[in-house]
């Protein structure tokens, strides 16, 4: 639209750079503030507990098994080959705990990998050196609600905010970002976008027992697509296209492996663990071997599954894990195995949709393309031994249902010329509906209606759930070549919704009262109003 502009991210460091990043607000007009190099902030909010004990007596129980400093700030990283493109970016420090605490995932912009244990307390001292107010959201993990993240409680510049909490989650791989809600709107697009994100694993004894692969058979892959232009300015939103990416979602023209271009990694004649992570806004991955072979699954966003699950490919949405199994053991010294995301037919129009959203500013590698993502060649001989185990885990338990459990609908839904909805709602922070209150121990199933032409991965905060029910009720409206990718097996916290579907999720309330969310995490969605609390109470 004419009154929508290009946008860039200013950052001064001591050489004065000039201005490199073009990164858009997502709501109205605004041209960051380039006084970057702040001071360390004076004051300090602690909060968080998952003790049932008053909070600040929670936090300030020790000892704590792991402390961190992790700080969001403006920085330039090198993405592609010539000059560094302007980023946010997360970095850490470890005050306290087991040396492998913190892993860099190399010298691009992701966060580092924050590795922890079932079983420790965790403190981490948030810190904010942006020009504008952030969160920090440990996605997929049970905490309280004042630890969660959420815009409620915003870090504002320069200033810090302790949190402290149990690591009772299943071992797996999730994540962290910012989830900021302005004045003017949604902000965890734009954000997570300029490069707040980062990786984080839980491990636990009995996950270590299988012996899965681990050390260089372990890769950490975080998937993402972004969009370039001049010397190397990172570009969100703006220019005419900007209302359609809004409403279909942002797509780059570059994928983006850990920050860097795809790459070729050298890999032995043994098994390796592929742990992956869509950290894109919008973009949903088809992932299949080049050779055709089954991609082998073992785990999803909650862990390992009961047993591992050959599919002939892995729909992959936003904020979605996947952990993979390969394994190179019979391959010959040269071959090479390529990860592909593979094409799909994305919406009614296909292809033609395609052109008609790059004629409109929209991506010049459209929904539904076909690519690389990472190329594994074998070049040396192993002897490992390892062999995928029968059972992973003979211990996943989905919430107890019964006849009489409470079914509770939301329906997905597009506002004209206002974005999207939740059963006619958008974001209204924490004002609440009767129908968005649920008691503290209940188990309910959530049924998720999308009558939009578009899909909706629909996470929910503070919890994993079980996908009981998965059932077509319209036509799919062009998406449906993703259906058979989909693994519903295991616990989530994040579901793919496809046009005119309608699925099932059961989810209990344990342990914390108070204000979680849930939303679609096509980040533009959620940003442009498919986002609500929901209120845990007694």
């Amino acid at each position: 639209m004419s009154d929508v502009k290009e946008h860039r991210l200013k950052h001064v460091d001591q050489k004065r750079r000039r201005l490199l990043g073009r990164i858009g607000s997502l709501a109205g007009i605004s041209i960051l503030s380039p006084t970057f190099l702040l001071a360390a902030g004076k004051n300090q909010a602690i909060a968080g507990s998952n003790r049932r004990a008053p909070s600040y007596r929670g936090v300030g129980q020790g000892p704590f098994d792991v402390d961190l400093r992790l700080r969001a700030q403006p920085d330039t990283a090198p993405i592609l080959p010539g000059t560094p493109s302007e980023v946010w970016r997360y970095t850490a420090a470890l005050i306290h705990g087991p040396q492998n605490t913190l892993t860099s995932l190399g010298e691009s912009y992701p966060g580092p990998l924050i590795r922890l244990h079932r079983g420790q307390r965790a403190r981490v001292r948030l810190e904010n050196r942006l020009p504008e107010d952030t969160t920090v959201h440990w996605h997929g993990l049970h905490v309280p609600s004042d630890v969660d993240g959420q815009p409620r409680l915003p870090i504002k510049p320069d200033e810090d905010m302790t949190v402290a909490f149990d690591v009772v989650d299943r071992a797996g791989l999730y994540w962290y970002h910012p989830h900021p809600h302005g004045r003017d709107g949604g902000r965890v697009g734009f954000q997570s976008y300029a490069g707040l994100a980062g990786p984080l694993i839980i491990e636990d004894e009995t996950e270590r027992a299988l012996g899965l692969p681990d050390g260089d058979q372990e890769m950490i892959l975080v998937l993402q697509d972004r969009r370039f232009a001049g010397d190397n300015e990172l570009t969100y939103l703006g220019g005419t296209g900007s209302m359609m990416t809004r409403m279909r979602g942002f797509l780059g023209d570059r994928i983006l492996i850990n920050g860097r271009p795809p790459e070729i990694r050298e890999v032995g004649t043994q098994p390796y663990r592929l742990r992956i992570l869509n950290g894109s806004n919008a973009r949903i991955y088809k992932l299949a071997w080049s050779d055709g072979r089954p991609v082998t699954v073992i785990g999803t966003d909650g862990g390992l599954l009961a047993r591992a699950q050959p599919q002939p490919y892995v729909t992959l949405a936003p904020a979605q894990r996947i952990d993979l199994w390969v394994d190179f053991s019979d391959a010959t010294i040269g071959n090479e195995l390529r990860l592909v995301s593979d094409h799909y037919r994305a919406g009614m129009m296909g292809g033609m949709g395609g052109m008609m959203g790059n004629m409109m500013g929209g991506s010049g590698l459209p929904a539904g393309a076909r690519f690389d993502l990472l190329t594994l060649r074998v070049t040396h001989r192993s002897r490992d031994g390892r062999s995928l185990p029968t059972v992973l885990n003979d211990d996943l338990k989905p919430p107890h249902m019964t006849p009489n459990t409470p079914i509770r609908r939301f329906d997905l839904a597009t506002q004209m010329m206002r974005g999207f909805s939740i059963n006619g709602r958008q974001f209204e922070g924490t004002t609440v509906a009767d129908d968005e209150i649920v008691l503290l121990g209940d188990t309910e199933i959530w049924e998720f209606v999308n009558d939009t032409m578009m899909p909706h991965p629909m996470h929910v905060h503070g919890l994993q759930f079980a996908v009981v029910e998965r059932q077509k009720i319209d036509d799919q409206r062009g998406w449906s070549e993703l259906g058979g990718g989909l693994v519903d097996a295991g616990l989530h916290d994040t579901v793919l919704v496809l046009p005119g579907e309608r699925v099932r999720i059961a989810l209990t309330f344990t342990d914390f009262e108070g204000f979680y969310m849930y939303h679609c995490h096509n980040m533009e969605h959620e940003d442009n109003g498919m986002m609500r609390y929901y209120r845990v109470r007694s």
